[in-house]
Formats: C-alpha cells, structure tokens, sequence
C-alpha cells in the first residue's frame, strides 16, 4: 500500500502530548524526549512538503483456528503437553527496520533519477515520526479502536514507513472510519489496557514483553499469559483481519509458538543464532528468557517446577527474581 500526505499535521498530532500528560505512554522514554518533533515531521526534516507512506504486509503465519482466551491457550491437543510461548507475528519475521529502511532507500534513489534536484528522508518506526497518523492522512486507512491503523482491504497486520521529500505533491484523501459499533478488539484485550482509540502502554502485554526493561511488575504479570513477544489479540479479534491477503513484504523466519523449556534455558549464544536477524534481538537474552519464566508461572503448571529451580541460581537478579516469582504461583 503507498499513498502521499501532506507534511503539515493535522490536528490528531496535539493529541501525543495528551496522552503523555495523562502518563499512558509511562516507561516510553524515547516518546518523552521527542515528543516535539513527532508532531510535526518538518522539525525532523524542514525541507518536507510532503510524505510518502507505505504499508508493508507481514505473514506471522495462519489465523488462530481456535479462540485464545486472553492469551492463555489450553494444552495442546488434550495430550498434556504445555502450551508453548507465543510470539507476535511481527516478531517472527526478519527484523524489518532493515529490510524497510532498503526498500525506500531504493525507491528514494529512484526518485532522484527521475526528478532531478528531489531530496527525502526515510523512516521507519526508529525516527522521531507518526506513521500511523500520517499513514491515515495518507488514505491507507483509519486509526482503529485497538489504536492501530486498519485497512479494509489489508486489516492491520502492516508495518508502515515512508519518506518525507521536498516536493509538493497532490495528497491522497483520508479514507472514512469503519469500525462503527464493533468492539470485539477491546473485548480481547487480556489486560485492559485499550479503551476507546486510547491505549494505556504501561498496562499493554506487547509493551511489557518488548518495551519494559527489568522485572516485569507484579500486578501486570498475570495479564500476559503465555505471549512471550507482544500480543496480537486485538488484532486477531478484528473483523478486517479475518481473511488473510496472501502475499507479503515479511516472512516468517520463525514459528509463532515456541516451546517454553527452549527459551527458559537458552544461552547468549543459542539466543544470538535463534533470534538475532528478528525484532527479538531488541529484548535481549534477558528479556526474552523473563518472558518464559513468567508464562511459566501464569501456566499454574508443576511441570515446570525443575526448570524454574534452574534458574533461581541465574548471575541475572531480574531471572532469579522472575524465577521465585513464578515457583510460587505452582503447585508442589
């Protein structure tokens, strides 16, 4: 999808720095420091006149054929074997700040080839730039109740990024909301923290899995369940994602369950060669290994009592605390 926005903001812009005053984006330092410049993409690049914004697929795989309750599966076939950590599809998929920041360094040269004295500046989610409210003045579609930007023809499962170039170009027309009355995403959401178009990010299970450094606070861990790597629930639950579109920028470079067990005992090194091409190297061994000790604990399975007993002599004081933690919520 591609579409052109004017660089001047509109007025959904102002509406950042409420929310940061109202201490939903708690714990995104990197919004509070550029929150000025988000509002505008002139104060990132002065020379913009106008916005190039793309939305690329991503394939995370086959829709969930059996609802997910709040994230915490049942065991898998009725066997006894422990439901796996899941990942966002997103997550699974080659990291794709560098695959997107190519494509439109590729499509900027092209411009400069055929437009001579034209100059951009791409982003993708790394820069200091609101795609999605730029993505809807683009016209590739509207800011959803999850707070994400919907298609009708492509749901939500896109990444958006763009290019702000010196030249003025006629903008495409925002397309009109059409959520209407459906809440299903909201009703999906296992930790409350979507409300009407308005997310609390410190609430949000794909924050505290990805963004959240050090332990995980305790009146938030039960809300994550067995995700190990964001949450894509409220994006499940969306009628417009219900069919599939084939064909994608992103493929999946990794199974969207993994066995708990796996990541709970890998080292720096097997971490590195598993999940260092995916966005999953931004958590870090570290987090990711948290991760799988908490949904061990929100599993309330004793089976994962010797492997939880591993980890409490962890060098890590955030492993070992996450390790205590979840032995408790087991039974003996």
């Amino acid at each position: 999808m591609v579409g052109i926005a004017p660089a001047a903001p509109g007025p959904q812009a102002a509406r950042l720095a409420s929310w940061l005053r109202a201490g939903l984006g708690d714990g995104l330092a990197f919004l509070q420091r550029d929150a000025g410049v988000r509002q505008d993409i002139r104060l990132w690049y002065p020379e913009a006149r106008s916005v190039l914004v793309c939305g690329f697929a991503y394939d995370g795989g086959p829709r969930p054929t059996v609802p997910v309750d709040a994230g915490h599966p049942p065991l898998i076939e009725g066997d006894g074997a422990p439901a796996p950590g899941r990942l966002a599809r997103y997550a699974v998929c080659a990291d794709y700040h560098h695959v997107l920041k190519e494509r439109l360094e590729s499509v900027l040269s092209w411009l400069r080839q055929r437009r001579s004295g034209a100059h951009g500046r791409v982003f993708v989610d790394s820069s200091p730039v609101l795609e999605r409210l730029y993505g809807a003045a683009a016209g590739l579609g509207w800011v959803g109740r999850n707070c994400l930007l919907v298609s009708e023809e492509r749901g939500s499962f896109f990444l958006l990024a763009g290019i702000a170039l010196d030249l003025e170009l006629e903008a495409d027309l925002p397309v009109p909301e059409r959520c209407g009355a459906c809440r299903r995403c909201l009703e999906a959401c296992p930790s409350g923290a979507l409300r009407e178009r308005e997310l609390d990010a410190k609430s949000c299970t794909a924050y505290l899995t990805i963004e959240h450094r050090g332990p995980v606070p305790e009146q938030r861990r039960s809300g994550t369940g067995y995700w190990v790597a964001g949450c894509d629930l409220c994006q499940e639950a969306c009628p417009f994602n219900e069919r599939l579109r084939p064909g994608s920028v992103l493929k999946p470079l990794l199974p969207r369950d993994i066995p708990l067990e796996e990541l709970a005992t890998m080292d720096e090194a097997a971490f590195r060669r598993r999940f260092g091409l995916t966005p999953l190297a931004r958590l870090k061994r570290q987090g990711l290994v948290r991760n799988a000790l908490l949904a061990m604990g929100n599993s309330g399975q004793a089976r994962w009592r010797p492997v939880l007993d591993g980890l409490l002599a962890d060098p890590d004081p955030v492993l070992r605390e996450q390790a205590l933690w979840s032995l408790a919520r087991l039974p003996s």
